[in-house]
């Protein structure tokens, strides 16, 4: 359970940086509140003085009155002014920071961990939560500390005055609060289930459109949409419920305290006809009242809206939660320098106990070329996320010279590793700066740039581009072709410089001319780099020193081209089925 401490400490360890600024903006807000409680008594002392007044007495006391009050006002204004000034920085910094660290966490989360969430839901997760800290503080110095000093300084002026009223102001505002609560803890628990169906909702939106090609091309809207229209009638149902607690709670408590203050009013009243009371008190407590009544009304309100900030920023938490297994740097161990060899020792590995990969072994030499083949399902892309470390719950063990995969750390293995997906992502950045974004230390190395360009044949489009190197592309951009897209991601592979290369069907979507000028530049530079390459195109296994084939999990054969094409093997049956 998310409690009120949890949340006190995740929001202070993003308010931390900046805790001068938030202790002087609460400083200036208590002392503009505090001041602020003269006014009501300041005009109940002016009608008392003016009840007994008779001519010629010194009007001294109510000019001292008057100045006190234009002194309230301006320590009031001014010091609201500098205090909520001063929070929503600190709160618009907190946010920003909230950000980032929530997307740094989300980077060393295992990919098992990413592949149960879509993005969609993932990015409003840490929107809403980001954004619920900001809220937090905001309601913090608007709010909270104006309702605290409200509701101790009205209480203690009123019991000074009469101890019975005071206690029974007391009854109250506690009996208020927790009608209040009671009708706001259902709002909360609808809330609660509205942000989650919301999240659900929300991905599936991000999905369309972030696919919006293959959903216009395959006619996917119409069930997409019929899907998202039968979301929201449950999401609407979920949100009128939401709806009734919060305003039944609002109409219930606001009669309650009308009901309270007219009873109230008539006592004092009463006790003015009997000298026990001065008109004055009765000035006072109707000012005082309407203070803690709208202090009270407030509070519920804002404990509704801190609810909903408190759980999104729980939820954004839970991210945060989410255990570091695989990037984990603590008794890992740095990328030998010196290795040989990677050897895949009897690995197996399942996907929700189906069997993936059924004990598989072989070895990778420093400095060969291996290609990886065999139908889809075969086990192909799962073998090599295991030895891009995506997953490491596998039976058996993969060594890079004498280390465990396991044992040597994530980041620096990535240091010495470059990989080409099946489909490059571009970032919204110019074509240069989506090549150089693999390697830091030499984002400005323009040979290295250069080489990589011309090996990866990326210049053979680039004068077609408006501003050359600097053309923006991604998203907002210049729209690039499949094959031209994975000539970028070879060009960032090479640009890194690794030791190892993974290409995963990495010349799929080129033409034959251009895959033949790839596959005799990547040859060209990766002389002296370890490469493994899955390939549905046979031809681009050629030059390769050895390949594997899988077949529903094993190995079923083993070698150089030449020997498996002789062989009559399943790699020979493949090669011609391809030819077909």
């Amino acid at each position: 359970m998310y409690t009120l401490r949890n949340l006190i400490s995740d929001v202070w360890s993003y308010v931390g940086p900046y805790k001068k600024s938030f202790w002087a903006a609460t400083l200036f807000r208590v002392a503009a509140d505090l001041v602020w409680l003269y006014p009501p008594y300041a005009l109940a002392v002016i009608v008392n003085f003016f009840a007994d007044y008779s001519p010629g007495k010194s009007l001294l006391p109510i000019y001292i009155v008057f100045v006190l009050t234009f002194m309230a006002v301006i320590v009031r204004y001014v010091g609201t002014y500098y205090a909520k000034s001063a929070m929503f920085k600190v709160g618009e910094k907190a946010d920003l920071d909230s950000q980032l660290k929530s997307l740094k966490h989300l980077m060393l989360l295992d990919m098992t961990w990413h592949e149960k969430e879509s993005a969609g839901s993932k990015y409003k997760r840490i929107d809403r939560g980001s954004t619920s800290i900001d809220r937090i503080l905001r309601i913090w110095i608007n709010n909270i500390i104006e309702i605290v000093i409200n509701l101790i300084g009205v209480i203690i002026i009123i019991l000074s005055f009469d101890l019975g009223m005071g206690i029974a102001v007391g009854v109250f505002l506690i009996t208020y609060y927790f009608l209040a609560h009671y009708y706001r803890k259902r709002g909360v628990i609808m809330s609660d289930i509205v942000n989650e169906k919301e999240e659900r909702r929300s991905g599936m939106f991000f999905e369309a459109i972030n696919n919006i090609r293959s959903v216009k091309v395959m006619s996917m809207s119409g069930k997409i949409l019929k899907t998202l229209s039968d979301n929201a009638v449950d999401l609407f149902k979920s949100i009128r419920q939401r709806i009734f607690w919060f305003q039944a709670g609002n109409a219930i408590r606001n009669m309650y305290a009308h009901i309270f203050r007219v009873g109230a009013m008539i006592y004092i009243i009463y006790g003015v006809t009997r000298g026990k009371y001065e008109i004055g008190f009765l000035v006072l407590f109707v000012g005082y009242f309407q203070t803690v009544w709208q202090s009270m009304s407030e509070l519920a309100d804002v404990s509704e809206d801190f609810a909903v900030a408190k759980n999104g920023v729980a939820r954004m938490q839970a991210i945060h939660d989410a255990p570091i297994t695989i990037d984990k740097e603590d008794g890992k161990v740095k990328f030998p320098d010196d290795w040989g060899v990677i050897s895949v020792k009897n690995v197996s590995f399942s996907y929700n106990e189906k069997r993936v990969l059924d004990n598989v072994s072989f070895e990778i030499k420093r400095g060969e070329k291996v290609g990886i083949v065999g139908l889809s399902g075969a086990g192909k892309s799962t073998l090599f996320k295991l030895l891009l470390k995506e997953h490491e719950t596998y039976d058996g063990d993969i060594f890079v010279g004498d280390l465990p995969l396991k044992a040597i750390s994530k980041k620096d293995y990535f240091n010495h590793l470059a990989v080409v997906l099946q489909d490059t992502e571009l970032f919204n950045a110019s074509l240069g700066e989506n090549i150089t974004i693999t390697n830091q230390k030499e984002e400005n190395n323009q040979e290295l740039l250069k080489r990589s360009v011309e090996i990866a044949h990326v210049q053979d489009f680039i004068g077609k581009l408006p501003k050359g190197m600097d053309t923006l592309i991604g998203e907002k951009g210049i729209k690039l072709s499949g094959g031209e897209r994975q000539r970028v991601g070879i060009a960032r592979a090479i640009f890194k410089t690794p030791q190892i290369l993974l290409l995963d069907e990495a010349t799929s979507h080129l033409d034959i001319e251009s895959e033949k000028k790839i596959k005799d530049s990547l040859h060209r530079f990766f002389e002296n780099v370890t490469a493994v390459v899955i390939a549905h195109r046979l031809t681009t296994l050629k030059e390769m020193d050895k390949i594997i084939v899988l077949e529903r999990g094993k190995i079923v054969e083993f070698g150089r081209f030449t020997e498996l094409f002789k062989s009559k093997g399943r790699f020979h049956e493949l090669w011609e089925k391809q030819k077909l």
